[in-house]
């Protein structure tokens, strides 16, 4: 009789342990789930600063209208060539704009090159926005693929028409 009564009173602790199993798996599951939504919207903020940030500098580029225009931009404004011909743009964690790479959470490269044509000269913009870490809990496949991936948040392609005033000057552009 005594086996038995003792062996009654295990069920309800092997049950209570079993439960306290259970909810903790359930909590495990349930941070991991807030964690992923913190960083998804860490992600999702981080682009939409990240496509404000291009267009900025797009609509810039935009706005010049001659060869020492851009010229001047992209080596006072922008500056920071390395060593493929790419402008870098740094900015820290809270989007302000640092010099260095040494700081900067964010990289904007920018790729310029020039066509020349009788009229003028196009320039071609390639501007990408990355982020210099991989999100944690974002199961990105690159990550795995790539120790030195950097997630690209942002991409913008432009180009600007600049008419060449020296040809028409000197009378070889557009006539009457």
């Amino acid at each position: 009789m005594n086996n038995q009564g003792s062996a009654k009173s295990m069920l309800p602790l092997v049950e209570i342990i079993i439960s306290i199993g259970i909810f903790a798996i359930a909590i495990v599951l349930t941070l991991q789930l807030f964690l992923l939504a913190k960083f998804l919207g860490d992600k999702t903020s981080d682009t939409a600063r990240a496509i404000f940030e291009i267009q900025n500098i797009a609509e810039s580029i935009k706005l010049l209208k001659s060869d020492a225009e851009i010229k001047d931009y992209m080596e006072n404004d922008i500056g920071n060539a390395d060593e493929n011909g790419l402008y870098n743009l740094y900015y820290d964690g809270g989007w302000k704009r640092v010099d260095s790479s040494s700081g900067a959470v964010f990289v904007m490269k920018i790729a310029m090159n020039e066509d020349n044509y009788a009229a003028g000269d196009v320039y071609n913009f390639k501007l990408d926005l990355y982020k210099s870490d991989p999100y944690p809990f974002i199961n990105d496949k690159n990550v795995k693929a790539d120790k030195n991936y950097k997630p690209l948040l942002a991409s913008v392609n432009t180009s600007n028409f600049v008419v060449d005033m020296a040809g028409d000057a000197a009378g070889t552009g557009g006539g009457s």
